[in-house]
């Protein structure tokens, strides 16, 4: 028989402990107690993963079980350079089984001592994992929390995932916009690669509510515009990208939609605009013509404080000075407006918009 005396791992400022033991004979088994405080699981810098919880292991011959509850205490999942590495084209891996030298007249009646003697038996696993209040995940334009418990079990010896898991605070950046994810949730039931997905990502201080809902699974996601009330494809693309209607729209602005229609059709990255957008910290620059000539080009900037407060600041290429603007959103259709500089109000705005 051995017993674990003392058994302690350090890791960043937390610690893993083992205790328990085993015994040996014809029927061996061993009997462990893992228990974690604040535990750097990974350590990366696009991966950290700090946990707390218990779990008891008992391995034994006719069977092995793990049945623990553990929470994330911290943690950081940073998936913008996520690509694998792969091996260059002259690189060719070759994998041989060795096999036990043999007489050269083999005996027909023996048998390949290398083939396996059964199956590997599978592990009762019971696990249930908090992700806390402070997983944060990032990554293809998302930014956001995730808050939720998975039920972690290995059925028939296949890993399943049963749990919802919530999007808080979320983020999400597209159509050179930061669009608020509300709501948001990734629902497992079962096997861990194809969850079920339910999330909708709203431009912000509008005054109709338009946004993409990304619906399905993860194998098999469906992306699509919406808005409410219920407007024409043009419309919602123009309420995303520009934050109005279309009627009215220059050449300029035109242009700037054919380009989102264009990049919603193709799927592809951030322009180099919206990378110094982001880069700067805002989270919108338009640039707009009310009659498609040159001298009527508005330049407009703004970042949003929170989900009601919004700053920004507007000026026109032909004016000797812009506007500073402080929005308070007090409802979908309602906002309190400050402006200061050309034109200084006070403004209480309130939009009705009908078909």
């Amino acid at each position: 028989r051995a017993v674990i005396e003392t058994f302690t791992a350090r890791a960043g400022t937390g610690t893993l402990a083992i205790e328990g033991g085993a015994h040996f004979g014809e029927r061996p088994a061993a009997q462990l107690q893992l228990k974690a405080d604040h535990f750097t699981l990974l350590g990366r810098l696009d991966r950290r993963i700090v946990t707390s919880g218990e779990a008891a292991l008992n391995f034994a011959g006719d069977g092995s079980s793990i049945k623990g509850n553990f929470t994330i205490d911290e943690g950081l999942i940073d998936f913008t350079h996520s690509d694998a590495p792969a091996l260059s084209d002259d690189v060719v891996v070759v994998r041989t089984v060795a096999k036990k030298l043999k007489s050269s007249q083999p005996d027909p009646d023996t048998t390949d001592t290398d083939a396996p003697s059964g199956q590997a038996k599978a592990v009762a696993l019971d696990v249930a994992l908090d992700l806390g209040k402070k997983l944060q995940l990032r990554g293809r334009g998302l930014t956001t929390r995730l808050n939720g418990v998975l039920a972690i079990t290995a059925p028939g010896g296949r890993l399943a995932v049963n749990g919802e898991v919530k999007l808080a605070r979320g983020k999400f950046s597209a159509y050179g916009q930061q669009l608020n994810i509300d709501p948001g949730s990734i629902t497992f039931v079962g096997p861990p690669e194809n969850p079920r997905l339910s999330i909708e990502a709203v431009r912000p201080n509008t005054d109709v509510r338009v946004g993409v809902r990304v619906s399905g699974t993860a194998m098999n996601p469906r992306v699509r515009l919406f808005s409410e009330p219920e407007l024409p494809e043009v419309d919602k693309l123009s309420w995303l990208v520009m934050g109005r209607a279309s009627d009215g729209l220059g050449r300029g602005d035109t242009a700037l939609l054919q380009a989102a229609a264009m990049a919603l059709i193709s799927g592809q990255g951030d322009s180099q605009a919206m990378q110094l957008v982001k880069a700067v910290g805002l989270d919108q620059l338009n640039v707009s013509q009310s009659t498609g000539e040159v001298q009527d080009t508005v330049f407009s900037l703004g970042k949003n404080l929170s989900r009601h407060w919004y700053v920004g600041y507007e000026r026109g290429l032909n004016a000797t000075g812009g506007n500073w603007q402080l929005i308070y959103r007090v409802a979908r259709s309602f906002n309190l407006r400050a402006q200061s500089g050309d034109d200084n109000s006070v403004d209480a705005i309130w939009s009705w918009r009908w078909n």
